[in-house]
């Protein structure tokens, strides 16, 4: 069957009319500062006059338009949204509803909005249930904002689709601006405005009407600071002083606590801090800090009020235990006002000062529109009152007249022609009931009349008189402040409390052993808890391909210093590493600080103190760089991280860290070939942690695999890739100026090269620990191995190789141990520089001829 082609389908054409050429740059600014004005104008921000947003406003004057005033019914949430998107705003309803909510949240607003009936959220920042589950109305105060709005107290606009209208802004009996603070992000602008005391924001409010000119001093003696919802405790009289003259300051809130059999009790907490996740961080800050004997953390919080225990132990020193937690949880936070508002659609920065007289042009205008109203009005009943009375007087005539009267309107045509009355008194007479002119109704409507005139006398001092209106803004607000204010919450202390205090206060002094392994593990283990069940430190657990390569006793008070090969160290407190099990391989360093795989721990050096600490640590790198560097300047404030102690190449690395202290005399160089050299400790510069160092040697281009201190008795002790190992007196190796390549340490035979590996200052009783390339530990009491000859040969121990290789040295910082200035070169030193002519001829002897095998011993021999 034969398929039918398809045809082309062509491109449907625009027309030119519908195209726009338009450079992208302007047109993309343009379509931006739109977007920009109108989330400033229309979204985000708050106006200075009601301080009120717009979907703020449009959803208070929904509810008094459907009459859901405080003394009235509630309705559905879903009711007063749908009017809103309806009517306007035409945006999501889920930000309608949230809005609607916030008003309704007295740990939001220091005094609602809305009258929420249901699931309105929480303190521990649960959400409120769906809008069709819950019910709303105003409140009593809310209904101060919406007064008189049918007195054409403002002004109108059309809204999104011109079917209705709507204020542009509301009456506003007081200033909500400042009792109930407001927050938004716009384009470009932000607001932060802190809730105040309404008899206090109403006080300052009045004084500004009596005395525009005072000065910030007289208002922040009236308006003490912040009144937050939640209460609290607000430090920093300054910064409040500062947000009431310019608009921007800082201050602290702290919550308010008691203390109760040896427990600190949370009573308030800090404004807009959510009370689950409060707690909830404040348990995460007790398990990471044991040593501050804190056991527990309960929510005791009921109807009858907010309550979080926080339970200490017997040892616990409670105030510093309660300026810890004040430092290192949310109990105590900042706040820094931002007054940014709407004033004549620009939004501007304002001081408290600033915003209060904003708001008394805002009453005073409202307070003229309504006074003309009302005048009108007045003029109007009046006219109508005297109308009546005229028409008691010729009672006969009106009813004749009327008898006469073809219809209603030919009856106030007749009244006005032939009894001089006008329109609206014509009117009024045509729909009077007769009986409401008898006598008794005549004296009534004569007792109006007179007071009538005394009210539209009034409302015309009120317009021409400023004094008049001032004072009739004075009764308005002090009848608010006395019929709707509220008591202080919010403690103001004008100082901000320090809360500094020394780590080494908060921690309860305790003695254990550390285990450090080379790839970043530590054990700790208490010193009883070791005593008391006998065991073997030999026997711990270990990673696979790991070792042990130090180990300390200490103190919770001590801070250990970790050199690295990458050139970095870490410096960690001990009192923040974990206490082990026995069969436990330890902490990882990643739970403090990220350590890389590659990575692997060299040394480590336990400080006893920083202050006066005058002993440095001696670096030296692969590539023959060494240096001293002081450690008062390795102290950190952070322990969440690495920190350079040399600045390496990037194919150099760290060969070894030793602590130069006032025994130390010479620096011992080694080669990967052997060479060997020694410096006074006077020829290494001490530097700062990031700089590099100076060169150590003269080799050609081979490594250094050892650059130590060595103190007077101190031996070298060298170990080679392949097990072979050899013990010098650290006298036959000659002491020279910096740099040189020094003599050979070792026959070094060219034909099968046995490079050395490791090199170590050992002391009488020192044990070498040795991980091979199969995993197995073998641990050597250097005391077996005699002093040779600077010619002698290596002795073979071990054929499986060499991994990795440990004294097990943790070097003590102690404090006032300040290494001097070398004295001297002793009898030997100067002995072996003569020499050294001779000991150069011996290196460049001809040791081709000399078997590997006759330089190794059998293990089992030296074992023996």
């Amino acid at each position: 069957m034969a398929t039918k082609s398809k045809k082309a389908i062509a491109p449907i054409e625009t027309p030119k009319e519908n195209i726009i050429d338009f450079a992208l740059d302007e047109l993309m600014g343009d379509r931006f500062g739109r977007y920009a004005k109108y989330i400033i104008q229309e979204r985000a921000l708050p106006d200075v006059r009601d301080g009120l947003k717009p979907v703020q406003r449009r959803i208070l004057y929904t509810m008094n338009e459907i009459q859901l005033f405080h003394d009235k019914a509630y309705k559905k949430s879903a009711r007063v949204v749908g009017e809103v998107i309806g009517k306007y705003h035409p945006h999501g309803d889920s930000s309608i509803y949230e809005a609607l909510v916030r008003m309704s949240q007295w740990w939001k607003l220091n005094v609602p909005l809305s009258d929420m009936h249901g699931n309105n959220g929480s303190i521990d920042g649960d959400s409120a249930a769906a809008m069709r589950y819950t019910e709303v109305r105003l409140t009593r105060t809310s209904e101060l904002l919406l007064k008189d709005l049918k007195k054409d107290s403002v002004k109108w606009a059309p809204n999104f689709d011109d079917s209705e209208t709507e204020p542009t802004v509301l009456p506003a009996y007081f200033p909500n601006i400042l009792v109930n603070g407001s927050t938004g992000i716009a384009a470009g602008y932000a607001t932060n405005i802190p809730p105040h005391n309404f008899n206090e924001i109403l006080e300052a409010t009045i004084r500004l009407i009596e005395r525009p000119h005072s000065s910030v001093d007289k208002i922040s003696k009236i308006i003490k600071g912040p009144d937050f919802p939640t209460g609290g405790i607000v430090m920093g009289k300054e910064g409040i002083i500062e947000a009431i003259g310019t608009g921007r300051g800082k201050v602290v809130i702290q919550s308010k606590t008691h203390l109760e059999d040896g427990n600190i009790i949370i009573d308030e907490i800090p404004y807009e801090i959510v009370k689950q996740d409060l707690v909830k961080k404040i348990g995460e800050a007790i398990e990471e800090n044991p040593q501050m004997e804190i056991k527990d953390i309960r929510d005791e919080t009921d109807r009858n009020g907010l309550r979080i225990v926080i339970e200490l132990t017997k040892n616990a020193n409670i105030e510093i235990a309660r300026k810890w937690l004040l430092k290192n949880t949310p109990l105590q936070v900042a706040y820094n006002y931002n007054n940014v508002v709407i004033v004549d659609k620009r939004p501007q920065l304002l001081g408290m000062v600033e915003i209060l007289k904003a708001y008394i042009n805002h009453l005073s205008e409202v307070f003229l529109r309504k006074t003309k109203f009302d005048l009108v009005k007045a003029e109007k009943r009046l006219e109508i009152v005297k109308g009546l009375i005229k028409a008691v007087s010729v009672l006969d005539k009106v009813i004749e007249l009327i008898r006469k009267s073809v219809n209603r309107g030919d009856a106030i045509e007749k009244l006005i022609s032939k009894l001089d009355f006008s329109e609206v008194q014509a009117t009024a007479i045509v729909d009077l009931r007769l009986y409401r002119l008898s006598s008794t109704d005549v004296n009534k409507l004569n007792l109006e009349m007179k007071e009538l005139e005394t009210t539209i006398d009034h409302y015309k001092k009120i317009l021409n008189d400023k004094l008049v209106l001032d004072q009739e803004l004075i009764d308005l607000l002090t009848k608010v402040r006395d019929e709707y204010g509220v008591k202080r919450r919010t403690e103001v202390v004008d100082e901000i409390e320090n809360i500094e205090i020394d780590f080494k206060e908060t921690i309860v002094k305790k003695d254990y052993r550390i285990w450090i392994s080379k790839d970043g593990y530590i054990k700790s283990l208490d010193e009883k808890y070791i005593a008391q069940n006998k065991l073997e430190p030999e026997a711990f657990a270990r990673k696979p391909h790991d070792m042990w390569i130090s180990t300390a006793k200490v103190s919770s008070l001590d801070h250990l210093i970790l050199v690295c090969s990458d050139g970095t160290y870490y410096l960690l407190p001990a009192y923040k590493i974990t206490e082990s099990k026995w069969k436990d391989i330890g902490m990882h360093i990643n739970k403090v600080a990220p350590f890389s795989g590659d990575n692997h721990i060299l040394s480590a050096f336990v400080v006893k103190y920083f202050d006066n600490a005058k002993q440095e640590i001696l670096i030296a790198s692969k590539k023959g760089m060494i240096k001293r560097v002081p450690v008062e300047q390795l102290e950190t404030k952070t322990f969440n991280r690495a920190f350079k102690i040399i600045n390496l190449s990037d194919d150099d690395e760290v060969a070894s860290a030793s602590l130069v202290t006032s025994k130390t005399k010479y620096v011992l160089m080694l080669t990967k070939t052997g060479f060997a050299v020694r410096y006074d400790i006077n020829e290494i510069p001490s530097s700062s942690p990031g700089s590099k160092g100076v060169k150590s040697t003269a080799s050609k281009n081979e490594d250094v695999i050892a650059g130590r201190v060595f103190d007077k008795d101190d031996e070298l002790f060298i170990l080679t890739e392949k097990g072979g190992i050899k013990r010098l007196k650290q006298n036959l190796i000659p002491v020279m100026s910096r740099p040189k390549r020094g003599v050979r340490a070792f026959p070094y035979p060219t034909t099968k090269p046995e490079f050395a590996r490791y090199a170590f200052n050992v002391k009488p009783g020192d044990i070498l620990d040795i991980l091979d390339e199969e995993d197995s530990i073998i641990t050597l009491d250097l005391k077996k191995f005699k002093s040779q000859s600077i010619d002698s040969k290596i002795i073979n121990i071990d054929e499986s190789g060499v991994q990795f290789a440990s004294l097990k040295h943790t070097y003590v910082i102690d404090n006032g141990d300040i290494p001097p200035s070398p004295e001297g070169k002793d009898e030997n030193s100067v002995m072996l520089t003569a020499n050294f002519t001779s000991l150069t001829q011996m290196e460049e002897k001809n040791i081709d001829d000399i078997k590997t095998s006759d330089l190794m011993l059998d293990l089992d021999d030296i074992l023996d």
